[in-house]
């Protein structure tokens, strides 16, 4: 809705999560605001916003004011409610969108979702071929074209297990009840895999990696007598006699004259009462607290319906002290300052109070009253952490003053002083990061702080390594050129200095640090190595004139604080850095974060706000220890999941198996077979395994999210090829023993009353049940991502038991098992042989596993691309391309990767992957850990 009288102040943080109510002011006739709204846009401008009032918002105050619109009288009965109108509703509201976000999120690009498609295909493609080959040995048989149908579409079934889908679901279920137990909730579990990937956390700063308030350290005001600045003011009362008045002489040149430091401190917000509290901005709230002046509201005139002043006061204070907020000019993002105009209870003198962020207040003022050490005891406070506000002012002329704009009244200012913040970390930023850089997962600071500020906090928690230097870049003045009419700016417009001020600086297009000072260069300093912090205005200029550079990856490859940064340029980063093949995070909190925290594979809110929920997760523990305990998860869910897809995929082989060796004979499973294996043992086992706990700590290997890498595909071969084999090696020695009876119809010449009972059935049945459960077993892999297999109860407990009963089944005199499922008495000798080589059977494939599988499956993948090569034709050339003399030579030192000359020989080819991610080349390039 669009305020058209009156006035309001909403709480916004259920859609934005930021704590600071915001107050809303009805348009202005000759403003043009309504003809500028977009109704079809997406988000208002900054400049629009303040006169919307958006649904899911809660009103806390509402005052009618005089409508400057005709037609819209004020009536003295309702004081307290203010015109509004409807813009949008439903899904086009901004809350509107969000639920609309959260029904219908973006699809998940992750492979290991896009692999398990292609694995089903394969158990599908294995289907049919059974299928195809079943079907014409029973019509061999002379198997009636019913049965035929029933067992061979049943054997599609038996190759494609129904339980596939539900086993990775089941997994991240539990993953999920887990992160709630820890405080973290999630809203698209499918999320909890892609974080096992995550490669690199953007973080924000102020009440994510630092606590959420900040104390006043105190101000720093200058003298324009001598023209620096004097001690730092920690007590209130001594701003008293800070007045520029004392200079008169001076403050003339300037037009500073009658301003004053505690005045600024106490009238430059915009704050509000409500119910006698104080409700705003945190930081104007600390700083009015420092002022000691106290704030109320009052009418100045005998209307009711006008909108009550703010005035200010200091304790003890005579009429003449009282300060009045006359105008108010509310923080602006892309000004980065604020202002009031006030005067006297008279209303005879004016002043403009402005605050903001150095760089831009210091442009604003005079050159004269900017202190000569101003840069000096700037980088001071920064370097030490601590985020600084600049002051400044200036008188105005009573009869001008309600004529000027902001942009007029904003101009040709007075600098007061500097107002220091101290920003505490949280007890558990400094742990978190040193765990995820010991893990090897990129960390990176993302806020709207000074640059050097956030330096110096990123290197208190050890986001920047101890001994790393730290480059800041520099937006220099564009040196505009015109050689054929069309101006352009280089690339060397953006500098790279040294935090500290050494004579180093990195070359503007190869970012390699070179010394500015030739006869003292600092070569220890060169060979350290260094990262980057970016301000908002680089970022920018180099998003817009070097993208896709050299030199733009490179500093995105070096990035480790990106300071000065908006909201959409926060979600811009995380776009970029996607964009070079990052699985990438975002933890922060806050209206500034909500873009990025959606644009994020992996965002984490800290904030409770609706807003929030349009993250993937949000997090009640209000710092980012959440993050290392959702990648623990993602871990643990991965690798969990995966192991549940290859052990229903060869638990679909052994049953598949099973069944072609019986359908040779034209016999089956009895119905309390196949109850047993899938529902109280295959099963069991299934869900079990996807109870397996993280394990305590990240390591630097991350999971492989592929079904098709090399290493399952390998495992999947190998316990193929071993419990199929085994299987037709038990069938045969089995069938050349005295004692077996092969299968025969009860009905000679009708094979359709062949009985299912019998020894093949029996040995078979109870060999493959052994199969599934130590294939479990075999799959039951805990560190470096999952807790011992010891320390899932519920594992064991379900192994043993099926196991004893097995073995029950097998060796013990037990005739009404025997007849549950459909088993003939085999002899006793024969049963321990059975048992035997099931052991050996579970044996091959856990060592296989562990050691067999893994070793061979490169050099297997490096072979089946030569065989593929070879019969491609594609041989010959690759060879001649990398002038190689044999298969297995060494490693030239002239090799081409990415843009670097190289050749590798054909063996070392064959290992390469095509679809290798851009970031890991780059870091190879440049010498980064990923």
């Amino acid at each position: 809705m669009v305020l058209l009288e009156g006035n309001c102040i909403v709480d916004e943080s259920m859609l934005t999560g930021e704590s600071v109510p915001e107050s809303k002011v009805s348009v202005v006739s000759g403003d043009h605001v309504l003809e500028s709204i977009d109704v079809a846009a997406h988000t208002f401008d900054p400049a629009v916003s303040r006169h919307i009032v958006f649904a899911g918002t809660r009103i806390i105050r509402a005052r009618k004011a005089r409508s400057s619109y005709p037609g819209f009288s004020s009536n003295s009965a309702q004081p307290f409610r203010a015109t509004a109108m409807v813009l949008r509703t439903g899904f086009c509201t901004t809350k509107g969108t969000l639920v609309r976000s959260i029904l219908f999120p973006h699809a998940t690009k992750f492979r290991f979702y896009r692999d398990a498609m292609r694995f089903v295909w394969c158990l599908a493609g294995i289907a049919c071929i059974g299928f195809i080959v079943n079907t014409i040995n029973l019509h061999r048989l002379g198997v009636s074209p019913g049965e035929i149908a029933i067992k061979a579409l049943d054997l599609i079934t038996v190759a494609v297990p129904p339980a596939l889908p539900a086993s990775m679901s089941i997994g991240m279920v539990f993953a999920a009840r887990r992160l709630r137990k820890a405080g973290i909730f999630c809203i698209t579990p499918s999320r909890i895999n892609v974080a096992s990937k995550v490669a690199v956390v953007v973080f924000d700063k102020t009440g994510t990696l630092t606590e959420e308030g900040m104390d006043v350290l105190g101000v720093q005001t200058v003298s324009q007598t001598l023209g620096e600045f004097g001690e730092l003011q920690t007590d209130p009362w001594g701003l008293e006699n800070t007045s520029t008045m004392q200079d008169p002489g001076e403050d003339a040149k300037v037009g500073g004259r009658g301003l004053s430091v505690d005045v600024a401190l106490a009238t430059c917000h915009s704050l509000s009462i409500v119910d006698g509290t104080l409700v705003g901005d945190p930081l104007e709230i600390k700083m009015v607290e420092f002022s000691g002046w106290s704030i109320d509201e009052r009418n100045t005139t005998s209307d009711p319906h006008e909108t009550p002043t703010i005035t200010a006061c200091p304790p003890q204070s005579s009429h003449q002290a009282i300060r009045v907020i006359m105008r108010c000019f509310e923080f602006a993002p892309e000004l980065r300052r604020s202002s009031v105009v006030t005067s006297d209870l008279n209303g005879r003198q004016l002043a403009a109070y402005v605050k903001g962020a150095p760089e831009v207040i210091r442009d604003l003022c005079h050159p004269e009253s900017v202190p000569k050490n101003y840069d000096t005891i700037l980088n001071t406070h920064t370097q030490g952490g601590y985020r600084v506000i600049s002051l400044a002012g200036r008188m105005l002329d009573i009869d001008a003053a309600q004529l000027l704009n902001r942009k007029s009244i904003e101009c040709d200012l007075v600098f007061l002083g500097f107002l220091v913040f101290e920003n505490r970390l949280k007890p558990a930023t400094a742990s978190v990061l040193c765990e995820l850089r010991d893990a090897r997962i990129r960390t990176i600071m993302c806020t709207g702080d000074n640059p050097l500020t956030a330096v110096s906090v990123a290197q208190e928690c050890s986001l920047i390594a101890p001994g790393t230097t730290v480059f800041v870049s520099h937006l220099k003045r564009p040196a505009l050129c015109s050689s054929d009419g069309n101006m352009f700016v280089p690339l060397t417009s953006v500098e790279w200095k040294e935090s500290t001020g050494q004579s180093i600086e990195l070359d503007p297009v190869t970012l390699i640090p070179k010394s500015t000072d030739p006869h003292n260069a600092c070569k220890t300093e060169l060979n350290r190595p260094y990262c980057l912090a970016i301000t908002g205005a680089a970022f920018a200029y180099l998003e817009r004139h070097a993208q896709g550079t050299p030199a733009w990856k490179h500093m995105l490859m070096r990035g480790a604080v990106f300071a000065r940064m908006s909201p959409e340029q926060k979600a811009a980063l995380v776009d970029h850095l996607q964009q070079l093949g990052y699985i990438s995070g975002f933890c922060g909190d806050g209206a500034n974060d909500c873009a990025a925290l959606k644009t994020a594979d992996i965002g984490v809110s800290l904030s409770e706000a609706e807003a929030s929920v349009a993250a993937p997760f949000t997090s009640r523990v209000n710092d980012i220890s959440c993050v290392v305990q959702l990648v623990r998860e993602g871990r643990c869910s991965i690798a969990t999941s995966i192991a549940c897809f290859k052990y229903l995929g060869i638990y679909s082989i052994i049953q598949f198996t099973t069944c072609c060796i019986l359908y040779s004979y034209d016999v089956n499973l009895t119905n309390g077979q196949f109850l047993f294996v899938d529902l109280f043992a295959v099963l069991p086992i299934t869900v079990c395994l996807d109870r397996f706990e993280p394990f305590s700590r990240l390591v630097p290997r991350r999971p492989t999210a592929s079904l098709a890498s090399k290493r399952v595909i390998a495992s999947l071969i190998g316990h193929t090829v071993l419990t199929a084999g085994f299987q037709l090696a038990v069938f045969a020695m089995s069938a050349s023993q005295s004692w077996y009876h092969a299968p025969e119809p009860a009905t000679p010449g009708d094979p359709d009353s062949t009985p299912e009972k019998g020894d093949l059935n029996t040995i078979l049945f109870v060999f493959s049940a052994f199969q599934y459960v130590f294939m479990g077993v075999v799959f039951a892999i805990g560190p470096p991502y999952r807790q011992r297999a010891i320390r899932n109860y519920a594992f064991v407990l379900v192994t043993v038991s099926l196991l004893a009963f097995e073995l029950g089944v097998l060796l013990g005199p037990l005739p009404g098992l025997r007849s549950l499922f459909g088993l003939v008495k085999v002899q006793v000798g024969w049963r321990f042989v059975v048992f035997g080589m099931a052991v050996a059977n579970f044996v091959m494939c856990y060592f296989g596993e562990r050691v067999v599988f893994p070793l061979v499956a490169a050099p297997a993948a490096k072979m089946c691309r030569l065989a593929r090569l070879v019969f491609t034709g594609r041989l010959s050339e690759i060879a001649r391309r990398n002038s190689t003399k044999g298969l297995i030579d060494a490693v030239d030192t002239d090799t081409e990767l990415s843009g670097a000359r190289i050749k590798p020989s054909l063996w070392t080819y064959l290992g390469h992957r095509p679809g290798r991610k851009e970031y890991k080349i780059l870091a190879h390039m440049h010498g980064l850990s990923i």
